[in-house]
């Protein structure tokens, strides 16, 4: 498909030249001359992503350029620097979907960014790059909030299989390696009294699941992190109630495994006790046991771990930070860290009467900052909607132009 132009003399006062050749495209019934597709790429080239995103629906050549490595290569360049906020994932009432939004780091207005049908998934992995992995067990979904798209990976093994039944240690995770540039899914299934398997999917490269040899023996916690082309999960040695808790550290490039033991003083009996982040850029737990210093205050207790050696690290905790959780009658979680190096702080879930804060705790100097983000859903708690209990999760946004389609 051709688009054309009409024919103007002078430009509209107030708008760039981008804005006046687009709105060409649009009025393509009103045609006096073709615009060479060369032309139409270098224009797309330097318009927001938002923008590209909307001007995909023009034409099949649009839709299909603004896909290539030539096209992301060339917007990269001209956005070098790209838009970079808050990620938060949330459920709709009633679980009739997974709702994304973006906000900046200094709070006010929620955007709205992507919905996703109502197939909730298990967990979802915090953000890489501005992707997310949805796990739903034998198969899984990697959503780009940017460009408001999810595709959906084909099944680990097909539904009406025997295996199928048991997919309770199923569980997917996110990873991508820098030096190749490529994104991938690996998949760790454990059925108790059965060897392990693991499966490793290649976006844009694989067509189907590839065993991956000389995994663990172990059951995979639904938690993951991706740090510097390692992926990090906890798993349980075992199904007993005395099973200890390991990292499991995954090359994405290399796809091997190593094992990093977890000191005991580590407690991991509950998982809602713990967090797995990325801290100081090393893996890490956050331990949320209540540990007080010699003045009464309340400490964050965080082990990261560097060459397998665990470094403690007591957080001072500011005193308002337990007034706020008692006024709201609900815990803040670590979500992670930002850019700055502060940790990010935030509800487990969002509920009509209360504020949704995030707290950024600056390591360093010891200082607190709050900010508040609004329009994100006004639940209204109703019998058998538990769409505000444990549904928020909270990572770090960062325009994304990879598509899948």
């Amino acid at each position: 498909m051709n688009f054309t132009s009409r024919s103007c003399h002078k430009p509209k006062e107030g708008k760039t030249k981008s804005q006046l050749v687009i709105e060409t495209m649009e009025q393509s019934s009103a045609s006096t001359r073709s615009i060479p597709r060369a032309i139409i790429l270098e224009i797309l080239a330097k318009l927001p992503l938002k923008s590209v995103v909307r001007f995909r629906c023009v034409s099949k050549f649009c839709n299909s350029s603004a896909i290539t490595p030539s096209f992301v290569k060339s917007h990269t360049t001209n956005f070098p620097i790209k838009p970079i906020g808050l990620l938060i994932t949330c459920s709709a009432r009633l679980q009739s979907g997974q709702l994304f939004f973006y906000a900046d780091y200094n709070g006010g207005s929620a955007v709205p960014l992507l919905t996703i049908p109502p197939r909730f998934s298990r967990y979802t992995t915090k953000s890489l790059n501005g992707l997310l992995c949805l796990d739903f067990g034998i198969c899984a979904q990697i959503c780009n909030p940017s460009t408001r798209q999810a595709f959906t990976l084909p099944v680990v093994v097909p539904v009406n299989s025997p295996s199928a039944s048991s997919t309770y240690f199923c569980v997917n995770s996110f990873g991508f390696d820098p030096l190749t540039k490529q994104y991938k899914v690996l998949n760790s299934w454990k059925i108790p009294g059965e060897d392990p398997e693991y499966r490793v999917f290649t976006l844009g490269t694989d067509q189907s699941w590839r065993l991956v040899k000389g995994g663990p023996s172990y059951y995979s916690q639904r938690e993951s992190i991706c740090i510097d082309g390692i992926i990090y999960f906890r798993c349980w040695t075992s199904t007993c109630i005395s099973s200890k808790a390991v990292l499991v550290a995954f090359d994405v490039g290399k796809e091997t495994f190593q094992v990093i033991q977890i000191p005991d003083e580590i407690s991991v009996d509950d998982k809602k006790s713990t967090d797995l982040i990325a801290f100081a850029g090393n893996p890490a737990i956050v331990s949320y046991n209540h540990i007080y210093d010699d003045e009464g205050s309340s400490l964050l207790i965080v082990w990261s771990v560097k060459d397998s050696i665990w470094d403690k690290h007591g957080l001072v905790m500011p005193s308002d930070l337990q007034e706020l959780q008692t006024k709201q009658a609900q815990l803040y979680y670590v979500a992670g860290t930002i850019q700055t190096g502060e940790l990010v702080l935030a509800p487990r879930r969002v509920s009509r009467k209360q504020h949704f804060y995030v707290l950024y705790y600056d390591v360093l100097n010891n200082v607190f900052r709050r900010v508040e983000i609004f329009g994100l859903p006004d639940y209204a708690h109703q019998f058998n909607d538990f769409s505000c209990i444990d549904t928020i999760t909270v990572s770090n946004y960062e325009e994304n132009i990879l598509s899948f389609a």
